[in-house]
């Protein structure tokens, strides 16, 4: 009897683990097929929302985008633990619609600004067309997440790309042309997620305004391997900005023993630091001190 229970048990168990397995598999498709199918609905949704870039609008088509922009808004921020994850998803793809690639950024931050956000609005961005963007609203979301100290260099060096890029800012009456626009979004974070992009972008950069900017960056790095590229930018006579390139060389001969004595009292790792967070601001009082501070530092490399 005992054999016989023990026969009759075990399938009988095992059927009903199957069973249970089998309907979990079957319910785990479902929600996978929902997610899918919520997925493919914000994607489709994203592709009607942005079929257009603003710089091709008049104003009568951009009022009415606005509209359909803010209800896409709404929806999302209404529906936030729909939205982020599919935002998330669509600006990794950098084949969706080039505004969309700036405005979900934005809309994505509004929904979760963490690190691993940032970072893929960072990435994101550095793909959008500029000339569908304000230039002030790109300029102070990429300078805030320098100060956060992310890696901005792609979405930085995305500006090279509009030489006549400048940044107003009316309460200090001051307006930052495409040099300080990178300086800007470059050195309130780490020099080393952005020297040697910068360094191996300027090799190869054809636009006059460019080069200056990369140039005038490179300065400002105040590093033996951006001296090598400035010295080697100078050398080369056949570039129109070679002359600018050997005045920025030559600055570091105008430094006299008062600036030499001022900077006995800092190392240089302080005052990489203090011009760091100096520039979290933006106004003009900062970039004093920014030059401030960087003649100093080269006082000290000398």
């Amino acid at each position: 009897m005992g054999g016989r229970v023990c026969t009759t048990a075990a399938p009988d168990t095992m059927q009903v683990q199957h069973g249970v397995l089998n309907r979990t598999g079957v319910f785990i498709l479902i929600v996978a097929s929902a997610a899918g199918a919520q997925s493919d609905s914000i994607h489709q949704q994203i592709q009607r929302t942005y079929d257009f870039q603003p710089h091709l609008l008049n104003e009568q088509e951009i009022n009415q985008k606005s509209a359909v922009l803010d209800q896409f808004w709404s929806t999302a921020k209404a529906e936030s633990s729909r939205y982020a994850p599919a935002l998330r998803q669509e600006l990794v793809d950098f084949k969706n619609p080039p505004f969309f690639l700036y405005d979900g950024s934005m809309l994505l931050l509004s929904l979760s600004d963490t690190q691993a956000d940032r970072r893929i609005a960072l990435a994101a961005v550095a793909h959008c067309d500029l000339r569908d963007v304000q230039p002030d609203a790109y300029f102070h979301q990429v300078h805030r997440m320098a100060a956060l100290n992310e890696d901005t260099t792609a979405a930085a060096l995305h500006v090279l790309d509009d030489p006549d890029f400048k940044v107003i800012v009316p309460q200090h009456a001051l307006t930052l042309g495409q040099n300080y626009v990178l300086i800007y979004l470059l050195l309130p974070a780490d020099q080393e997620y952005w020297l040697r992009p910068s360094i191996d972008r300027l090799r190869v950069e054809h636009d006059l305004t460019a080069q200056k900017s990369l140039l005038l960056l490179l300065w400002y790095a105040q590093s033996k391997p951006a001296d090598q590229a400035i010295t080697a930018f100078a050398d080369d006579t056949s570039k129109p900005p070679a002359a600018r390139a050997q005045e920025l060389l030559h600055r570091k001969d105008k430094i006299g023993s008062k600036q030499r004595l001022r900077a006995m009292g800092s190392t240089e790792t302080s005052l990489r630091q203090k011009r760091r967070e100096r520039l979290h601001s933006v106004s003009d009082e900062a970039l004093i001190d920014l030059d401030e501070y960087t003649v100093l530092l080269m006082a000290k490399r000398n």
